[in-house]
């Protein structure tokens, strides 16, 4: 019985080894390649082609700027380019090209969506929310209305930054730096308590009624206004603390200023303006001795505005003067202030410096200029010399009266040049210079230093710059050449504080005809100017080795030219604003 039992297990385990060494385990048996896995030859073209197809749509949904849409089609695009590539050897190159093409626009398209749904919303909701912020600090709202609008946008502007991609995360960086700067200022309004806010808003009112009168040129209102305006900033200042005070108490300075001008700088200056501009619209009619004597009365104005003026319309006035009497090239005549100058006493007081007064713009009259590409020449030739005043005149001597032997007639002639220093008004002459006329013009050879730093180191004649000669400016610029009657003409050399320098021809201190701009980059131009640009024929080379020569017009390429690449290999033929066009051909490199 036993041995019946042992005999039958042993059947049956060997039944089992049997049929598990017959059997194939399922996970093998998948991974095992068929032929029925690949697609057939005959079939990779087309599926090649139908992928193509679906690149080409999300290429149109992106160009179309549908990146939502243009997303899922891209990605299916990269999985067909995907499985053609596994399956079709034949055209696997191909594949994973266009498949590699279709992953670079599927991220593309996938920040772009990004950037359309999540990114631009929140730029828009915050710069809402600043906007309306910033127009409830103007109209002087609640300052807990502002503070909710700015902890809003705060809040938006940070979630900004965490979901835009490059450049608008750096965009909402700063944006938010910007709101969070307002919003401590804005805390300090909430801090201040209502006191100092009602004071503050009552100056800020009273400003803006002195503005309006200043803008009417209805100065005693003006003044007036902006002396109530100064009590109630320093009344603020009382009531407030921190920054806050700080703020109202130069309020109240530059406010107080504002009230002095109001009341003796405004009339005196509208005079002063009123006679320069009758200078300028009618002087080219006049003589010469009528447009000196109008020259006078302007700069009279203005210095007695800057003897009324505090702060920096004083500074205007007075700049605005000296340039008057340098144009004019003779200091203002000993009895003109008695003669046209205003009868009222100058206020006393010190000269406060401050910005301009907030209800209108003091500007002094502009300066025109020579200028050349990369610089300005900034009026070398029209720096006028200003004349020296005549010394006394010597007693005459009666034709009767007794001489000694050893004297000798006098020499009526002009005194001999000799080293030594003259000074008029703001200009100073060292070297062999002389007065030559009753006038007070200068002539010799020398250097003429003006107070604001420029110089030139050459001959006059009658206080005209003639012959060679060197022009300096403060900022480092400098012109050596010819001079014909006071005019940068002839052949000369500019020297740009940037590094560029010029040298030949020149004409009223521009560039005109021939010469050669090196610029600092190491580029280089030679050819034709007109006013300071390239006209003309000319060569342009630049530092890598590119070249162009050929026809300029006003500073572009236009006209008939050839382009050389630092290859050697080159483009010839017509060229239209700075651009090739159709008609040319092809340069091969020398060999």
């Amino acid at each position: 019985m036993m041995k019946t039992r042992l005999f039958a297990l042993a059947v049956l385990c060997l039944s089992a080894v049997a049929s598990s060494a017959g059997a194939q385990p399922p996970e093998v048996a998948a991974a095992m390649p068929t032929e029925s896995s690949a697609p057939p030859v005959a079939e990779c073209p087309v599926l090649l082609q139908e992928a193509e197809v679906l690149l080409e749509r999300g290429l149109h949904a992106s160009a179309a700027r549908r990146w939502r849409d243009a997303v899922p089609v891209l990605r299916e695009a990269g999985s067909a380019f995907l499985k053609v590539a596994a399956g079709c050897p034949s055209v696997a190159v191909q594949a994973n090209r266009q498949g590699d093409r279709a992953t670079a626009e599927l991220k593309l398209a996938e920040s772009a969506a990004s950037h359309q749904t999540e990114c631009l919303p929140r730029l828009d909701k915050a710069l809402d929310l600043d906007l309306r912020a910033t127009a409830a600090r103007n109209d002087k709202g609640d300052p807990a209305e502002v503070e909710r609008l700015l902890g809003e946008a705060e809040g938006v502007w940070r979630d900004a930054v965490g979901v835009c991609q490059s450049p608008h995360r750096e965009k909402a960086e700063r944006s938010l730096a910007s709101t969070v700067r307002v919003r401590a200022a804005n805390a300090e309004l909430l801090s201040a308590g209502p006191a100092c806010d009602a004071a503050w808003k009552s100056a800020g009112a009273l400003v803006d009624y002195a503005r309006g009168a200043w803008k009417d040129k209805r100065w005693d209102d003006a003044a007036m206004l902006y002396d109530k305006a100064a009590m109630a900033w320093e009344g603020a200042a009382d009531k407030c603390s921190g920054t806050r005070q700080q703020q109202a108490q130069r309020k109240a300075e530059q406010t107080h200023v504002d009230a002095h001008n109001a009341e003796h700088c405004g009339p005196l200056w509208d005079a002063a303006t009123d006679q320069a501009q009758r200078l300028k619209t009618n002087g080219a009619s006049l003589t010469a001795g009528e447009r000196d004597q109008l020259s006078i009365r302007a700069e009279v104005g203005w210095r007695d505005a800057a003897a009324a003026c505090r702060g920096s319309p004083q500074t205007l006035a007075r700049t605005n003067a000296e340039a008057l009497a340098r144009e004019r090239g003779a200091p203002l005549p000993t009895q003109a202030m008695a003669m046209y100058g205003s009868k009222k006493v100058p206020p006393p007081g010190p000269l406060v410096t401050a910005p301009p007064p907030a209800g209108g713009s003091l500007a002094a009259p502009t300066v025109a200029v020579a200028t050349i590409a990369g610089g300005a020449l900034a009026g070398a030739a029209r720096t006028a010399i200003a004349p020296v005043a005549p010394g006394p005149t010597a007693p005459k001597v009666p034709a009767d009266a007794p001489r000694s032997v050893e004297s000798t007639p006098p020499d009526t002639r002009p005194a001999p040049a000799a080293d030594g220093v003259l000074v008029a008004g703001d200009t100073t002459y060292r070297g062999a210079f002389a007065i030559v006329s009753a006038s007070g013009e200068v002539s010799g050879t020398g250097t003429v230093e003006w107070a604001n730093g420029e110089r030139f180191a050459g001959t006059l004649v009658k206080g005209r710059r003639q012959g060679k000669g060197r022009f300096s400016w403060a900022s480092g610029q400098w012109y050596e050449g010819d001079w014909v009657d006071d005019r940068a003409t002839g052949y000369g050399i500019i020297q740009f504080p940037g590094g560029n320098r010029y040298e030949g021809a020149v004409q009223d201190g521009e560039p005109v005809g021939r010469g050669t701009l090196v610029f600092a980059s190491g580029d280089r131009y030679s050819g034709e100017f007109s006013r300071g640009l390239f006209h003309g024929q000319g060569t342009y080379a630049w530092k890598n080795g590119n070249r162009y020569e050929g026809a300029w017009v006003l500073g572009k390429k236009h006209g008939l030219g050839r382009f050389f690449w630092a290859s050697g290999e080159g483009w010839e033929g017509e060229f239209r604003d700075d651009m090739k066009t159709d008609v040319g051909k092809d340069i091969a490199a020398a060999r």
